[in-house]
């Protein structure tokens, strides 16, 4: 079985193929580049299918904006190993793919290896990819050769670090291989096609990286933006054009495991065993048949959060100085009501704050032990221009913390308001989270 995939890059293609296997017995050590510097069982394919339903006509550039920080933590559980699952282009006619069975999973050599201590959550780590050689990879599903003879390139370790302002953790794999030329467009791999060719020094390859998790996701999935960058410019880190349409790549890394469990992943012929990744400070464990807080559902409506136990996270980073003074937020950016500008037509949200000597509260790990919330929508009508959703915050006792007003003015009906709009709006500044609990404790 072989998976092709192109990504259109700035006039290069990316080629990345993967083809059935077990496991690779010959590796080769690349040196880094001289620039100066539970198991995979019918639930986690179940959730894996679910996850590309929802983004394979999405527009995939808003879904990796909402897509949540991912701990370092979680990166380097177990082995660190993650491998491929899904992957698509942002220009649909180049395709897109996920894998269907545990065959399928075994099936490509290429794994990311996430090592490194995580004295923080975001602290700085390394990467080390494996690629098998294109060539004796053919040789051996062509009966030609055994399994030994296959020959898997081991990338020298690159650095990966965690970028504040897109909540991703980010790094650059330069090892790509030139496999044709017609003009000013190349086609490029992150598999060489011979033992011994040589990467290209010209290019690199760029990857940010978020978490794939919504309330319905026990597994854990990172979905990875990749597009290829000139190596000379991105050294000196000069500003950049954005990538034409169709530029960008998206791939969906999944490591097997899944939360608050322990797992096995068999590949080949060997067990590796994945323990349940450490204690999170401000996620104790919850009384049984409780998930405990996440991301509402990607579309879900805001006011029909009034079902449901909610919280509003303020980002104490962004807030620090701005959360006793009312503050406009729009088009992720926070501002003063003097400065604020917004478009015509642009949704945007107000906050006002209400006791001051309350209020650091909403900064807490855990604003909902002494924080109430509750949520109402206005609709565009006769008495209401536009619109609305309001969040109010008051203390346990009654005391009124603050309101966020948000507008919507090209929404009929408060209602049709979806989480992922709102996230467009607030960014990283603020999060929203409701309370969760299990199938099980559903249906007591």
């Amino acid at each position: 079985m072989r998976i092709q995939r192109s990504i259109l890059v700035w006039g290069l293609v990316i080629i990345i193929s993967a083809t059935l296997t077990l496991s690779a017995q010959r590796e080769r050590q690349i040196a880094p580049p001289d620039d100066g510097g539970g198991a995979f069982g019918t639930k986690f394919f179940d959730q894996l299918r679910s996850i590309f339903g929802k983004f394979r006509d999405d527009d995939l550039s808003r879904v990796f904006q909402l897509a949540e920080p991912t701990r370092c933590s979680e990166l380097v559980t177990g082995k660190g190993e993650w491998r491929e699952v899904a992957f698509f282009n942002e220009k649909r006619s180049l395709g897109d793919w996920y894998r269907e069975s545990l065959d399928e999973v075994r099936s490509d050599l290429s794994v990311y290896i996430f090592r490194g201590s995580c004295r923080a959550e975001h602290d700085p780590i390394q990467l080390t990819t494996k690629f098998p050689v294109s060539e004796s990879e053919k040789a051996y599903f062509e009966g030609k050769t055994g399994l030994d003879q296959v020959d898997v390139n081991v990338n020298a370790p690159v650095a990966v670090s965690y970028d504040m302002r897109s909540g991703a953790y980010t790094f650059n794999l330069p090892y790509l291989y030139l496999i044709s030329q017609n003009g000013p467009e190349g086609i490029y791999s992150l598999k060489p096609e011979h033992f011994g060719d040589k990467y290209a020094t010209n290019i690199t390859n760029s990857w940010e990286c978020k978490s794939a998790a919504s309330r319905d996701i026990t597994y854990r999935f990172l979905i990875c933006r990749t597009s290829t960058t000139d190596r000379v410019s991105y050294g000196r880190n000069q500003n950049r054009s954005a990538p034409a349409y169709g530029a960008n790549a998206y791939f969906i890394l999944s490591d097997g495991s899944e939360a608050r469990s322990t797992v096995t992943m068999t590949f080949g012929d060997s067990d590796v065993s994945v323990p349940s990744p450490p204690p999170v400070p401000d996620r104790p464990r919850q009384a049984e048949g409780v998930i405990g807080w996440q991301n509402p559902t990607y579309k879900s409506s805001l006011v029909g959060l009034a079902n449901t136990e909610f919280r509003i996270r303020f980002n104490p980073d962004s807030w620090m100085n701005r959360i006793n003074s009312p503050t406009v937020v729009a088009g992720q950016s926070l501002a003063s009501l003097q400065t604020a500008r917004t478009g015509e037509g642009a949704d945007y949200c107000m906050w006002t704050p209400g006791l001051s000597s309350m209020i650091p509260r909403l900064m807490s790990a855990k604003p909902d032990t002494d924080v109430g919330y509750s949520v109402e929508g206005n609709n565009k009508g006769a008495a209401q221009s536009t619109s609305s959703v309001i969040f109010t915050m008051k203390t346990l006792t009654g005391s009124r913390l603050g309101t966020l007003q948000c507008f919507f003015p090209r929404a009929d009906t408060a209602d049709a308001v979806g989480y992922d709009r709102w996230s467009a709006v607030v960014g990283g500044h603020l999060k929203l989270e409701v309370r969760g609990t299990s199938p099980e404790a559903n249906r007591n």
